[in-house]
């Protein structure tokens, strides 16, 4: 028997249903995740604030993002949809508090190209320069980023199977390297293995007994693990999504969790623990590594590297394309963006992306410079998703109360999103108090004024359009349901 949605409104949607299957759906919200590029570049950020306690931050990132990712899940049970937040907040908040969720979504997941070309254009610069003596000059990162950029648009604008395929072999080659180098400096680093890695009093910053240190580089833990929710947006084209999406959610964050637990005390014990304050004065600090444990095959690192940004562009880029869809289906966005190509992909919605997310790229890498402007647009991009999730934890004890009252669970619907909040809500909290040095400290700011701009629009459609809203807790089924 189906499993039915009580009284949420259900329409046919125009995605090709049935394209891909678990492996496929999995494998999105892990290379959104960008295992490799993460390991080397996310959390090694996180350094400056934890020290070598980042193991013992990316434990609680695992913990607090498994708590999110099931109730996610309770959510995805009932509610399979492109439009992933945007249709669970607003079925469940109304449909004000689900288009902003939509708002910041989307704004979220449009950095995520910047934030992959930022990483890959600089990366394949330097490695061709100094390798094959190609130099292109002080802005040459921008034509490999160039390149990229078209490499991921093919990729996602010709069919959502050849995106997923795709995405199942590049997260396959990325994690196989990088488990293989972490055992490998882990072994190599003998009597330099320990359990400090886990004690909070080794961080950097050393307030409220270090856990000052873990807080502020938990921002840089979440950004590593951002996108182990991105399948849901591909609920529409998914084999059985009502148990596929919320199963890969999972096996998503465990998985890969439990990867950067060990790539990150791998990280920390194979440059040293004693000086791990220096872990960031090297641009290159994982391919020091492997030059010294693994000689002439480093280049596999930056292999990885590379590879692990174009799986994250790809699969970015699938991920806000089918919330731009959703959201432009009702007219809650230009309509243009709820139309599908010959491909039976939101090919508006993609080529929009790919547009804002280069120019963003380029501007800020020649403003800041690429290291500075990762940052900035890690920061930028952690801090709505952060606040997505908080309004995803509230709706699920709403959502069960009024819709699946014989189902509610105190700890599954109340206590578990309950914890996950709080802790959020702590994280968000630590990123203004005390505030991070500039340009850092522009990212609050500008995220307040995209909150601003997108509440001056609901009002706006709450006034002239309510329909709109209205439209927004359909659910768009695909012929592909559970039976």
């Amino acid at each position: 028997m189906s499993v039915e949605t009580t009284s949420t409104p259900e329409r046919r949607s125009t995605l090709r249903p049935n394209a891909i299957g678990l492996p496929g759906v999995l494998f999105q919200s892990i290379t959104t995740m960008a295992p490799a590029g993460a390991v080397a570049f996310s959390l090694g950020a996180a350094i400056l604030y934890t020290g070598g306690a980042l193991p013992l931050a990316v434990i609680f990132g695992l913990i607090v993002c498994t708590l999110i990712a099931l109730s996610i899940g309770t959510l995805a049970k009932y509610l399979p949809s492109a439009g992933g937040y945007f249709t669970y907040v607003s079925h469940s908040l109304g449909s004000e508090a689900g288009w902003l969720t939509g708002w910041l979504y989307s704004f979220t997941y449009v950095l995520i190209i910047p934030l992959t070309l930022l990483v890959v254009g600089p990366v394949a610069d330097s490695f061709l320069s100094s390798t094959f003596g190609l130099h292109l000059g002080p802005n040459g990162w921008i034509l490999w980023a160039a390149v990229f950029a078209i490499a991921m648009f093919c990729l996602t604008y010709f069919g959502v199977k050849l995106s997923a395929d795709t995405g199942i072999v590049l997260g396959a080659i990325e994690i196989t390297i990088f488990l293989v180098l972490s055992l490998w400096l882990i072994v190599s680093a003998g009597g330099g293995n320990t359990t400090d890695t886990f004690n909070p009093a080794v961080s950097l910053e050393h307030g409220l007994g270090g856990w000052q240190g873990i807080l502020h580089g938990m921002i840089f833990t979440f950004l590593a693990f951002a996108g182990f929710e991105s399948c849901a947006p591909l609920a529409e084209e998914s084999l059985n999504p009502r148990r596929t999406v919320s199963r890969a959610i999972l096996l998503s964050v465990v998985g890969i969790g439990i990867f950067y637990v060990f790539c990150s005390y791998a990280g920390v014990v194979g440059w040293g623990f004693g000086h791990i304050a220096t872990f960031l004065n090297d641009p290159d600090p994982w391919g020091t590594m492997a030059k010294r444990v693994w000689g002439p095959f480093a280049f596999l690192v930056i292999f990885a590297i590379l590879n692990s940004g174009l799986a994250n562009g790809n699969a970015g880029i699938n991920a806000v394309s089918r919330v731009l869809y959703a959201m432009g289906r009702i007219r809650a966005m230009p309509a243009l963006l709820g139309e599908t190509n010959r491909y039976r992909t939101p090919g508006n919605a993609i080529i929009l992306a790919m547009v804002l997310g280069s120019i963003l790229t380029v501007w800020l890498g020649l403003v800041y410079g690429p290291t500075i402007a990762f940052a900035l647009v890690g920061t930028l991009l952690t801090i709505p998703l952060l606040i997505v999730y908080m309004g995803v934890c509230v709706s699920v004890p709403l959502f069960y109360l009024r819709e699946h009252r014989d189902e509610f669970n105190i700890v599954r619907h109340i206590v578990i999103p309950a914890i996950a909040f709080i802790v959020l809500a702590v994280v968000v909290y630590s990123q203004f108090v005390p505030a991070p040095p500039a340009p850092l400290n522009l990212a609050g700011p500008i995220c307040a004024v995209w909150f601003i701009l997108g509440l001056i629009i609901v009002i706006y459609l709450n006034r002239r359009a309510p329909q709109v809203l209205a439209e927004s807790n359909k659910i768009f089924l695909t012929g592909g349901e559970d039976a």
